[in-house]
Parts: C-alpha cells; structure tokens; sequence
C-alpha cells in the first residue's frame, strides 16, 4: 500500500534542477506518476488536497511499489524555470536523468494529460526503458482545436497591458477548454455565472501562485502547439483512457494513436460532462482497469 506521504528531493540534470516527490520504499519497483501542466509532483496529501488525490486509491491497493512524480520546468512546484522554454522531449529527458539515481526498476509510467504526453514521448525516444504506460487523456500530437485555445491564451498573456488580468483570462479560458458544453448547461442557468466561475479560477491561481504562474503560459502551454511523437517506436504495453467530448484530446485523435501503436493493450472511453478533466474528475470509472493493467505489470517484472 502506498501512503499519501511524499518526501521530496532535487536532482540536476543537463536542462536545470528538478524537484521530484517519493511515495513509498525506495527500494521497490518505480511507476512514474505526472499530472497536467499545472500540477505539482506532490499528487497526495494525509488531508487530502494533493494534485490527483482522486487517483490515490488505485495506488492504496498496490503493494511492493514506489511512486515517483516530478514538478515540471516552468511549472508551479519547485523546479527551474528555464530562461528557455523547454520542449516536450526535453522535459521527458530530464525526468529520464532524475530517474537514473532513484531507481534502477522502471515498472510503469501513468500520465494524465501533458503527463500522459511524457510518457508517450519516453517511451518513444527510449523503447527498452519502460514497459507499460497509461496515457489518460492525452495523444501524440495536439489537435488543431486544442493549439488554437492555446494560442489565444499566449494571445491574452502577450497582448494584456496587466500581467495579472492576462493570467486571470488565460486561465479562464483553459478552464473553458478543459470542461464540455454539456456541463455548463447543466451546472449554471446564465452564461453570467459561468464566466464568474471562470474567472474565479483564474484569480484562484494567480492568488495561490502569484505572477510566477504566468510561466505555465510562456513556459508550458506553447509547447503543446506543436509537439509530434511517433507512436509506431513505442514498444511499451500501452493502455488508453480517453474522454467523450475531449477539446484537448479528442476520441479520434486517440483512436488514430491507438491504431499506430504496436503493442495497445486496451483503451477505456468515457463519457463524461467534465471533458478533459475527467481524467481528475472520473477517476472511479477507470480505476479499476488501470488496478489491473498496473497489476500486470507487478507480475510481469517479478
């Protein structure tokens, strides 16, 4: 059983110095846990306000692992922020290196959204290193709908006389590409009080994070525009969830990933209000797969 309790440490690599969160023994076999962009490496908490805390009962019924997660370059946790942006494959080799010292037993790697990306792009780039990966949400390349919410949250970032109002909006508007029509509908009654919340969210995060924040847009979200992964040098047992009604990674978008990939093992699709965040929000629904594809992999490396 692996506890919500992380202890934290910094490893240099060739791009800077990374912060990266343990769970569990470090002499078990490792699986490799990365959330969206703006997450930190500390995905559980005892109190129950880490990052992906809704994915910590998965891991509750493992026994005999360690989980390890990193905070990303540029994000909000502890590590560098490069005066350079770095790319997607530059971000999964720098988790590659911090990954040498802490362990020599790779098991798996499961990535929600950009960590989903992660996984994709290591496993690509280093075919006999990892041998089982989730992607939650997530898929070779960005579609065009996605790279266009984008470019009008660099837009925001880039054209706002006032840094804070622009991180505000484009938060705003991340939520909006996060979240589907369908739960607007249902959860408020005026277009008023959605855009409320929207903004609440932005100012959420720039109240949490201060104007440091404003690097998920200069730093993180303009590299997604334009990413590309090969999934045919995937070699990984690669399991598939994915959401109805995805802007960021749609269902076709995953079934063209599904159908290059040379070792998919199995693909969950749900349906869902909360879109791209279902991978956070409808953890229940998948649970239970990814128990078992993560299991699989225990017996495997055994």
């Amino acid at each position: 059983m692996v506890q919500p309790v992380a202890r934290s440490f910094y490893k240099e690599t060739s791009f800077g110095r990374i912060k990266g969160y343990r769970y569990g023994d470090a002499d078990a076999p490792a699986i490799v846990v990365q959330g969206g962009i703006s997450a930190s490496g500390r995905l559980w908490k005892p109190d129950k306000s880490g990052w992906w805390q809704s994915l910590h009962p998965v891991f509750s019924d493992l026994d005999d692992v360690q989980v390890i997660s990193f905070d990303y370059f540029g994000g909000l946790g502890g590590s560098d922020c490069p005066a350079i942006p770095l790319t997607v494959q530059q971000h999964s080799e720098a988790i590659r290196q911090a990954l040498r010292d802490e362990t020599s037993d790779l098991q798996a790697w499961v990535g929600g959204s950009f960590g989903g990306v992660l996984g994709l792009q290591f496993a690509a780039d280093h075919p006999t290193e990892l041998t089982h990966l989730t992607a939650i949400g997530a898929a070779h390349k960005p579609s065009v709908h996605s790279a266009l919410l984008r470019y009008f949250q660099q837009a925001l970032i880039q054209r706002c006389g006032d840094d804070q109002s622009g991180i505000i909006l484009a938060r705003a508007l991340a939520m909006l590409s996060y979240r589907t029509a369908e739960e607007f509908e249902q959860r408020f009654n005026h277009a008023d009080d959605a855009f409320e919340y929207l903004l609440y969210q932005g100012e959420k995060l720039l109240k949490q994070n201060g104007n440091n924040c404003r690097s998920l847009f200069t730093h993180l979200t303009p590299i997604l525009n334009d990413y590309s992964i090969d999934p045919t040098r995937v070699q990984a047992k690669v399991q598939l969830i994915d959401f109805h009604n995805d802007a960021i990674a749609p269902p076709s978008l995953v079934t063209e990933l599904e159908q290059l990939l040379p070792n998919h093992t199995g693909r969950v699709t749900i349906e869902t209000p909360f879109g791209h965040d279902g991978f956070i929000k409808n953890v229940e629904q998948y649970q239970s797969a990814l128990t078992h594809f993560l299991t699989e992999s225990q017996l495997e490396s055994a």
